[in-house]
């Protein structure tokens, strides 16, 4: 996993009740590996900085505020600048 470290990555994010939002994309920083997110819930995560929104007058906002960068769930990203298959098409 800790081979996504430097890769650029695209994000599917999604509402609370798992609606597709739309994308961001970004570049993936760090790895946190089997992470308690909520009580009886481990996931992997990555750390993703430089994320951007397609419009340069919207930065992306995590949950704390800050800008540009953010912790999400590995099965949400998918690798952009590599030759491995989509993993999301429509």
């Amino acid at each position: 996993m800790y081979d996504l470290i430097g890769k650029r990555v695209r994000i599917h994010l999604y509402d609370k009740t798992g609606i597709v939002l739309g994308t961001v994309l970004g570049r993936v920083a760090d790895v946190a590996v089997d992470v308690e997110v909520s009580e009886g819930m481990n996931k992997d995560l990555v750390y993703v900085v430089d994320l951007e929104t397609g419009d340069p007058d919207v930065p992306y906002r995590n949950s704390m505020g800050e800008e540009n960068e953010s912790w999400f769930a590995i099965q949400d990203v998918e690798v952009i600048d590599d030759e491995s298959p989509r993993l999301f098409v429509n």
